[in-house]
């Protein structure tokens, strides 16, 4: 079908003093705004919190599928003043199904609030930016329609896939359902019920791998309906303490990656995000952890396209015992596990799923939480790995849950005495006791590590928060972690400097850990890290 795209300047208020309600208040249209973007980037609304409503008019009618490709902190939609549906979870895409109305011109206003919530804690350290952070769209559907089509590999070798149609509502008579691939027809059948699945070969099939990020196609057409979406095949596999990528041993290198820019926000133009890849790219990694909360489908297309692996996770970030311990949190995580699957389920750029940084994994009550959402996420997705990034180190008890153990040491940095002047000294030890305290049977990465570094400040003796510093730290995390066979992955923290709060205890309000500074002007670190790799010859492997 063919989709109508509702980016552009939409009419805008903000109300400091009006919460999110089912009912819409009268609003007084004062302002106007792009979508994407967030309000509280720019005056009068920076720092402000409260709610913004975006209005914007849409000529369609009849049943319409309207999706919002992520907001924050939280929204509610409404179609002609009526409310639609809610968007509970930041940064988290959504689709809307409903009447329309007759053809003709519509309302649509989008209400997001930026307050913090049971979801989103003013603690968490990173911004909580208020805003539409991702593409709008809306599409006129037929009688007939699918809600999701999922793509699996079954035999890399081969070629062999799987393809599961769902209908959202159950169809009673059976449809007529055409596949094409690449262009070229490869099954005629039929549809009825509510899902249903097809294996079938990809003619002149490639491999996806960072190497050759080789993608596919496929067409289906359903009834009066089509409907596209790209695939890559490539197949998981964990041996031992490796991990395997179509059969060849991958081992991780990048950076977790905060979508946070000082002018932008949370929304960044996808050029801008197209660059930031195209860095990390070019100097040699393979891999980003998307922290901490679902990304949106423009980044994970590029990774798609650029070979570059990539971890997604739920929002959830060092969630405290009053709140971690509630049948509410318990069930969102779920929830969100669930939803996210789904929706990304056939980017071949995703291998791990992950939840939950750094939360009480200590904690024996924790581990029914961490097994609940492992089990969500397998329940829609087998083929992909899961975890969560612990910082509970060798009192972990919930390592045997997951897939892949990751850990968030920072040797160097959070344990160095008062008297000291460097603990770089500290990091392949501390390493390497966490390495032994790993099961046996489960693979290491180190999801985050690194050091702060405020951008432009040197110093001749190479002291804390210099670029000297980071710069020499990050050099000896490389060597230690590429010189030992037991850790399969690292993810620095963090690619760049992204905002926290002015309250928070960071400096300027910044998390000034990154590799690279707000406005992505590289520190000494970041040429350290590319002449490293070059040396070390890094190939993912």
């Amino acid at each position: 079908m063919n989709k109508i795209t509702l980016n552009g300047v939409w009419a805008f208020s903000f109300a400091k003093d009006k919460d999110l309600s089912n009912d819409l208040p009268e609003i007084n249209f004062s302002t106007a705004l792009a979508v994407p973007g967030c309000f509280d980037t720019v005056q009068p609304f920076f720092g402000e919190r409260g709610t913004g409503f975006y209005k914007t008019s849409v000529r369609i009618g009849g049943n319409v599928r309207l999706c919002i490709d992520g907001a924050g902190v939280e929204a509610k939609i409404f179609w002609d003043k009526k409310y639609i549906g809610d968007m509970p979870y930041a940064y988290m895409p959504e689709k809307f199904y409903f009447d329309a109305g007759d053809d003709g011109e519509h309302e649509l206003i989008v209400a997001v609030s930026n307050r913090f919530n049971k979801k989103f804690f003013p603690y968490f350290d990173f911004y909580a930016y208020g805003g539409i952070f991702g593409n709008v769209t809306i599409e006129k559907l037929p009688q007939y329609f699918l809600d999701n089509i999922k793509v699996t590999t079954l035999d890399y070798t081969t070629g062999r896939i799987s393809v599961e149609l769902d209908a959202l509502k159950f169809i009673r008579k059976k449809c007529a359902v055409t596949f094409e691939i690449d262009n070229k027809k490869v099954f005629d059948g039929t549809f009825s019920g509510k899902k249903q699945s097809y294996e079938l070969n990809v003619p002149n099939f490639k491999l996806w791998s960072p190497d050759s990020p080789a993608l596919h196609k496929l067409r289906v057409i359903f009834d009066r309906y089509e409907e596209e979406v790209t695939f890559g095949i490539r197949t998981l596999e964990i041996r031992g303490t490796d991990l395997f990528l179509n059969g060849g041993k991958l081992r991780l290198m990048g950076y977790n990656r905060h979508d946070s820019h000082p002018q932008f926000g949370a929304a960044m133009p996808e050029s801008l995000i197209a660059a930031d890849l195209a860095m990390i790219k070019q100097q040699g990694c393979n891999f980003i952890r998307g922290s901490h909360y679902p990304q949106r489908k423009a980044l994970l297309d590029l990774c798609d396209r650029n070979g570059i692996l990539f971890w997604e996770e739920t929002l959830g970030w060092d969630v405290r015992d009053e709140e971690l311990f509630t049948g509410e949190f318990r069930r969102s995580q779920i929830d969100q596990a669930k939803k996210l699957a789904n929706i990304h389920y056939n980017h071949p750029c995703i291998i791990i799923w992950g939840f939950m940084n750094e939360t009480l994994s200590e904690d024996k009550r924790a581990r029914k939480i961490i097994k609940s959402v492992y089990d969500a996420y397998k329940s829609v997705d087998s083929t992909r790995w899961v975890t969560f990034a612990s910082n509970r180190y060798e009192r972990d008890i919930c390592m045997d849950i997951v897939d892949i153990v990751a850990m968030n040491p920072y040797p160097g940095w959070y344990d160095m005495k008062w008297e000291e002047l460097s603990g770089i000294h500290n990091i392949e030890p501390r390493l390497q006791r966490l390495a032994d305290a790993i099961p046996e049977d489960k693979p290491f990465m180190v999801s985050e590590i690194g050091a702060s570094a405020i951008y432009g400040h040197r110093d001749p003796h190479r002291v804390r928060w210099s670029e000297e510093y980071q710069a020499e730290l990050a050099a000896e995390v490389c060597r230690v972690v590429f010189g030992n066979p037991r850790i399969c992955g690292l993810a620095f923290w963090h690619f760049c400097d992204a905002k926290s709060y002015l309250n928070g205890g960071r400096v300027m309000g910044v998390n000034d850990k990154g590799m690279l500074d707000q406005y992505r002007r590289p520190k000494l670190a970041w040429n350290v890290i590319t002449e490293t790799l070059k040396k070390l010859d890094f190939k993912g492997k």
